[in-house]
């Protein structure tokens, strides 16, 4: 697995890239692990924090879709796929999010 402190460097990169390029870009936050445990979990919450803090700074795009996939019902059993039923909702929710970013340009 790598170290919080590369993502967050290679995300610096990233970024530095894109504010050159002049391009709007939005990220998405890493999904939490669909196990219980919460020790598992702190790592990619701490990213997804850093990530929300630092995209708003830089006024890129942030989509923080990790909780929805915890819901009940959203992921079939292997923990990682999302359920047909709510394909459809992730499509309008993602949708919702696209068309609210780009009416603030």
């Amino acid at each position: 697995m790598l170290s919080t402190r590369t993502i967050k460097r290679d995300f610096r990169a990233l970024g530095r890239l894109v504010r050159e390029s002049e391009t709007q870009v939005t990220f998405p936050s890493l999904l939490p692990v669909t196990e219980s445990d919460t020790g598992r979990n702190r790592w990619p919450q701490s990213i997804n924090t850093c990530l929300c803090v630092w995209c708003h700074h830089y006024s890129f795009g942030f989509f923080d879709n990790g909780m929805a996939f915890m819901a009940s019902g959203w992921l079939v059993s292997d923990g990682i796929h999302i359920s047909q039923r709510r394909q459809k909702v992730f499509a309008h929710k993602l949708t919702g999010f696209f068309d609210r970013s780009l009416s603030y340009t």
